[in-house]
């Protein structure tokens, strides 16, 4: 499956992981998710501030997803796509939830390599993943993303075909950092998109939490080691 996997992302800039985690698993997640999320301010697709519950920097505050930021599974993958030196190695840069709840608006196509400047290059800056704790369609703002965009040296046109990518829960989406991606709008009635986010970038890349993914002394100290070393 990583191979096949690895092979769509060389190609497309995304690619996914089918069945990453079991349903067992995914329902602890799921609980765990809900039970850690806390109002974030968002915007609808009229333009008005809501209150969605998220979550931002989970490495920081919650030691129950240790297991799936450092799944070696998911290292290697990441391994392979940003290839890092071993000076350098690679960092944990952020670790979040994504809700994508009715109404709420729709993200406009980026790059996340785009945080830092833009170079000539054979390979990213960071890499991506989404865990789908929910269903993923377009119905429900599912991720879009452009195939192939990753090997594009141009703007980004917001006008740009893009695909919807479609997932059950347990799937994982990975993106090369260099693809075009974004979410669409939410148009179910009763419906959320949630997500497990975990992002890393090259060693030598500022992480996006900063150094430790901003934790004291104390809280470092409680990192288990297959993740510390990312940190």
């Amino acid at each position: 499956m990583t191979a096949s996997v690895l092979n769509h992302i060389r190609k497309n800039g995304y690619g996914i992981f089918k069945d990453f985690y079991d349903p067992f698993t995914i329902e602890r997640y799921s609980e765990l998710c809900d039970y850690h999320m806390t109002p974030f301010e968002f915007t609808n697709s009229d333009g008005e501030k809501i209150k969605v519950r998220s979550g931002k920097n989970l490495a920081k505050t919650t030691r129950d997803f240790d297991e799936f930021f450092a799944d070696p599974r998911l290292v290697s993958i990441y391994e392979s796509i940003l290839q890092p030196i071993s000076l350098w190695g690679m960092k944990l840069s952020d670790t979040s939830f994504k809700n994508v709840v009715p109404g709420m608006r729709a993200r406009a196509l980026h790059r996340d390599d785009d945080i830092y400047p833009q170079l000539a290059r054979e390979r990213p800056f960071t890499a991506n993943a989404l865990l789908a704790l929910d269903p993923f369609s377009e119905a429900v703002g599912s991720t879009t993303v452009v195939p192939g965009s990753h090997l594009w040296e141009c703007e980004i046109d917001q006008d740009q075909e893009t695909i919807s990518i479609e997932m059950k829960p347990g799937d994982l989406l990975i993106l090369d950092g260099r693809t075009w991606h974004g979410h669409g709008l939410n148009t179910s009635e009763d419906k959320r998109r949630r997500a497990i986010n975990v992002y890393y970038c090259d060693g030598w890349c500022q992480p996006g939490h900063g150094p430790r993914c901003g934790m004291s002394e104390d809280e470092y100290a409680k990192v288990p080691e297959a993740l510390k070393r990312f940190i």
